[in-house]
């Protein structure tokens, strides 16, 4: 049986990855979407020792 994906297709707005394991900030238009992968964030300083963004980060 098959049917809809349940995800969206999603690529991140920094590095263009497609689909990454963890992301965050997801923006999605009629089942396709951008997002920011975790690596790209960490790369970025916007995430704190544990993964979690850092207090004043908003995405």
């Amino acid at each position: 049986m098959s049917g809809p994906h349940p995800l969206p297709v999603l690529s991140c707005r920094k590095c263009g990855r497609s689909n990454p394991w963890v992301y965050l900030a997801p923006v999605v238009v009629e089942g396709t979407g951008t997002c920011i992968c975790m690596d790209c964030a960490k790369a970025r300083g916007w995430l704190n020792a544990v993964g979690n963004l850092k207090p004043g980060v908003a995405l």
